[in-house]
């Protein structure tokens, strides 16, 4: 009986979630934007905070698309690096999501992985790579869930049995996060 109810309880609590989170970060959102003044303004109603979110959101996005507003995202990402403490923990999540390329990077390529368990490909990012005394190559090759990617599971598997894809971690992640609802052709890179 507590066995049945605590499955139960817990299968609801994860139902839930997603609908309680987006009500909690809208709520969030709309409560922040109010208190900052817009709550004052004679035109204001509820969600004109929300509103105002996201037409900025499209307005950065606007200019950090054209060419000027490349340059100075690229100034800006700079200046962000530079601050102490700060600058490491803006590095950090840039590396997780993706956006950071070179050999500080923490995903160095993007790759079809073959689960022989169900037959199948996965998107697999190559994290590091080794070679073993008797000469094999091997690398570590993170997986993530759909859509959560933050989790999933670390494998270790041979080189030669990977295909490296032509697109960057962070288009992968955005494919995983969208469940593969994305326009983006899985090309061998070699």
């Amino acid at each position: 009986m507590i066995k049945h109810f605590a499955k139960n309880f817990i299968a609801g609590m994860i139902a839930m979630l997603p609908i309680v989170s987006t009500f909690l970060a809208v709520a969030f959102i709309e409560q922040s934007l109010s208190l900052s003044g817009i709550a004052n303004l004679e035109f204001y109603f509820p969600g004109l905070g929300i509103i105002i979110a996201l037409v900025m959101l499209y307005l950065v996005g606007l200019v950090a698309t054209s060419f000027i507003g490349k340059y100075l995202w690229d100034k800006i990402d700079l200046v962000f690096e530079r601050i102490p403490a700060i600058g490491q923990i803006y590095k950090a999540i840039k590396e997780i999501l993706g956006y950071d390329t070179g050999d500080e990077a923490v995903f160095k390529a993007v790759v079809l992985y073959k689960d022989t368990a169900t037959d199948s490909e996965e998107i697999g990012l190559v994290t590091n790579e080794f070679q073993e005394n008797d000469g094999c190559n091997k690398s570590f090759v993170y997986v993530p869930n759909s859509p959560t990617p933050t989790t999933g599971r670390l494998v270790i598997i041979e080189s030669c049995k990977l295909k490296e894809i032509d697109i960057t971690p962070h288009e992968a992640l955005k494919m995983i996060l969208a469940v593969g609802k994305m326009d983006i052709k899985l090309t061998s890179a070699n």
